[in-house]
């Protein structure tokens, strides 16, 4: 019933519609997505007919040393089981048993599904519950404006009388500079390679299609701070962002999200702040009010033991 295909053997008319059919479907789950974060991605495919899907789980692929592997991919919080229709949970072990069965080294993958009562019935599963922030919009600015925590509402106020200004961006270079200069360094390891390269063609191929939304906080003409905005399906990710000391004095991120969800309150979507795993950044964007949402990363090895040995040597001679 379900069948694992690779990225040639898909129907990509009927994969990105059972995508667009799903309650849950988000950007990072349309095809043109993943070819860009994950272009060996793979799916697995509960067919109705030979051009519609039921349902459909991408899975990120990677390979090396010539053995295929499952990890989560930059830009790309989680992925989920799309389909046009309510799944019981029968339905949703199904893809999971195809999915633990089809790769047996899950280096890291991240759900928005199933329920975590599920999901701990793989005994060789690790499961680490993630979280993000989201924010309805289906209410006025005041109510959103009003349930943000003190403190928020003073820096607000406080960027309000640094008189930023709002420009929209139509290149994403000066963002991805500030960040360069002024963030990169607190990241662990550092940045991957692809990163700059990548949010580039994203930013792009969303350009091209209408989806992005790029605002700077400028002053005497200069760009502080910027925040990348993609909008897909009434859910709105917060999905880069920057600035440099004069814009962090200045609240300049602060401003430039209030200004949005000013601009966007009534329209019934969704703005998620993609929190990062981080307590003082998850405290930052809990601050404007918004209400947490969980989601799960699974890993699992089942790979012999000959194999495992077999791969930490060559990754320690690389």
């Amino acid at each position: 019933m379900i069948t694992c295909l690779r990225r040639s053997q898909l129907n990509t008319v009927a994969y990105d519609a059972c995508v667009e059919a799903s309650e849950c479907g988000t950007i990072y789950g349309l095809s043109w997505w993943l070819d860009l974060v994950s272009p060996q991605w793979e799916c697995l495919v509960w067919k109705s007919t030979k051009d519609q899907y039921r349902a459909v789980l991408p899975v990120p692929v990677q390979q090396r040393y010539g053995f295929r592997f499952v990890h989560q991919p930059l830009f790309c919080q989680f992925l989920a089981l799309y389909a046009g229709e309510s799944l019981s949970l029968d339905d949703q072990k199904l893809f999971l048993d195809a999915l633990f069965r089809q790769y047996r080294f899950i280096a890291s993958f991240s759900l928005s599904f199933p329920a975590l009562s599920l999901l701990n019935t793989y005994s060789f599963a690790r499961i680490t519950t993630f979280q993000t922030h989201v924010l309805s919009l289906d209410q006025s600015y005041e109510s959103i404006r009003e349930a943000y925590k003190r403190d928020r509402k003073m820096n607000v106020k406080r960027a309000e009388k640094a008189q930023w200004t709002i420009s929209v961006g139509n290149q994403i270079t000066s963002l991805a500079d500030l960040f360069r200069y002024y963030h990169e360094h607190q990241i662990q390891g550092g940045t991957h390679p692809r990163t700059y390269e990548l949010l580039n063609s994203l930013f792009e191929a969303s350009q091209k299609r209408g989806f992005s939304e790029l605002w700077y906080a400028e002053k005497a003409g200069e760009i502080q701070a910027g925040a990348w905005f993609v909008t897909w399906k009434k859910r709105t990710l917060y999905l880069f962002n920057a600035a440099n000391e004069e814009g962090r004095r200045g609240n300049a991120r602060t401003y430039l999200i209030d200004r949005y969800l000013n601009e966007k309150a009534g329209t019934s979507g969704l703005f998620d702040f993609e929190s990062a795993q981080v307590t003082d950044i998850a405290n930052f964007y809990a601050s404007f009010g918004s209400r947490v949402m969980s989601f799960y990363e699974l890993r699992a090895n089942q790979l012999p033991g000959w194999v495992n040995a077999l791969w930490k040597l060559r990754n320690r001679m690389r």
